[in-house]
């Protein structure tokens, strides 16, 4: 969720194209100053959508594109985030330098968060024979065999202690 609203990022932008001054409408909003510069800046070139909070993956080939376009018409990285509702130039910028050190394969979207847990069927390995049974899947076997006996024996460890303090007298 974006930390501002819609509306509240059109009556900044508003008051900026009304009386002007960065840091004056910065100050007014108590908002930072980048801030009133990149809305009006969408603003201007996207209307209200410019405004809209976007969340996307961009691909390789359109990273490309953006750095292209800021280097034909020599524009900064805070124009061009405005121009291709990039959310902000440091987007960009970080795009230029991965461009800049290993070409358009370093922009390759990464994968995001941790690598999915392998998953495994127990209970085909507890159906299986032991002697058909690999020296991981055996090891496997037993680390489930010890975790189920922990289990059993924190439970039983919890019925006996739950059964000591209903028997006490109060």
């Amino acid at each position: 969720m974006s930390k501002y609203s819609k509306q509240f990022k059109l009556k900044v932008v508003k008051e900026f194209l009304k009386s002007g001054g960065l840091k004056r409408v910065g100050h007014l909003f108590e908002i930072s100053h980048s801030d009133v510069r990149k809305w009006t800046l969408a603003y201007q070139a996207h209307g209200h959508s410019g405004l809209n909070p976007s969340y996307q993956r961009h691909s390789p080939e359109f990273k490309v594109q953006v750095l292209r376009y800021m280097a034909v018409h020599q524009i900064s990285a805070r124009p061009a985030a405005a121009h291709f509702s990039i959310g902000s130039m440091t987007t960009i910028l970080q795009w230029q330098k991965l461009y800049n050190e290993g070409g358009i394969t370093a922009l390759a979207n990464q994968p995001v968060g941790r690598p999915p847990m392998p998953h495994f069927n127990i209970k085909a390995l507890l159906k299986k024979p032991v002697s058909e049974l690999t020296p991981a899947e055996m090891r496997r076997r037993l680390e489930y065999a010890e975790a189920e006996a922990a289990y059993l024996k924190k439970l039983e460890a919890l019925a006996q202690s739950k059964a000591v303090k209903e028997n006490k007298p109060k």
